[in-house]
């Protein structure tokens, strides 16, 4: 239990995200159950992970779900629920990560990333606009009583920045360079409160499925930096994952069987033949 404490809720939220999404952390009003999505909502994928640490197994219940939600425009979802001695440890917390989305030539513009959380009755709120038309990525935040105000902004750069969920499936698509064996990924994180790079190195094709070795900076890991290892299927959906966490020890995902996993590569299921979408002004 110490060593969990040890970890911080930053760096227990960040290592979930990294551990089943390439990048995986209840499941708040914002996270809405899939039989409650719109009507013009269609759910493309239904990732459903049970994560398991060495000082308290089943530790939590995790899933990252993809929809389009009309008009060439995305929406993931990513969360997770603690059980057990993680739900008492952490306060019966409750996070929310959520990515709009344009699919635009072939790679997945992200529009609006959001971080809800809460926690004993509060709320935090973050929600990371990306303004192209300006040329500026802005954070704002929740304050009780005042609503949304303008925290901290940068100008976006040549290369994209990518929020953890827009990373993950831009990787799935080949938008971060093509997955072969041998070949090592970069991409450009968000940068607040400090410049982030994630590093990705293609393993082989197992019996288990492709084999990726993720590189992240993060205090959870012993020396700062730590390796995620990653098995994909064959249409680019996780299946298992796990790392080893200073003070926990191992920390393991796997898929569960009632995940509903994509058919076809990503790549045809987002394709809109003969159309540029244009981003928002």
């Amino acid at each position: 239990m110490g060593g969990l404490k040890a970890v911080g809720a930053r760096g227990v939220r960040r290592l979930a995200f990294f551990l089943l999404a390439l990048i995986l952390a209840g499941q708040p009003e914002l996270c809405l159950p899939v039989a409650d999505a719109a009507p013009q909502e269609q759910l493309l994928e239904d990732l459903q992970y049970q994560v398991n640490a060495w000082i308290c197994g089943g530790a939590a219940r995790a899933g990252i779900t993809l929809k389009n939600t009309g008009k060439e425009r995305y929406r993931a979802d990513l969360w997770v629920e603690p059980l057990g001695l993680l739900k008492i440890i952490s306060g019966n917390r409750r996070d929310c990560f959520q990515t709009e989305m344009v699919y635009r030539q072939g790679r997945m513009v992200p529009l609006v990333y959001r971080e809800e959380t809460r926690k004993r009755g509060k709320l935090g709120l973050k929600e990371y606009r990306f303004k192209y038309d300006q040329g500026r990525l802005e954070l704002w935040e929740y304050h009780k009583g005042k609503g949304m105000l303008h925290k901290w902004d940068t100008a976006l750069q040549k290369e994209p920045f990518y929020d953890p969920l827009s990373a993950f499936y831009n990787f799935r698509l080949g938008a971060m360079g093509p997955p072969k064996e041998g070949e090592t990924l970069k991409a450009s994180g968000i940068p607040y409160p400090h410049p982030e790079e994630i590093t990705v190195r293609i393993g082989p094709q197992e019996e288990a499925g492709r084999k990726v070795m993720v590189s992240i900076i993060n205090r959870v890991f012993a020396n700062k930096e730590g390796v995620i290892f990653v098995y994909f299927d064959g249409m680019g959906s996780p299946t298992q994952a796990w790392t080893r966490v200073l003070g926990v020890g191992k920390v393991e995902g796997k898929i569960l069987p009632q995940s509903k996993t994509l058919t076809r590569p990503l790549g045809e299921v987002l394709s809109v033949p003969n159309k540029q979408v244009a981003l928002p002004q």
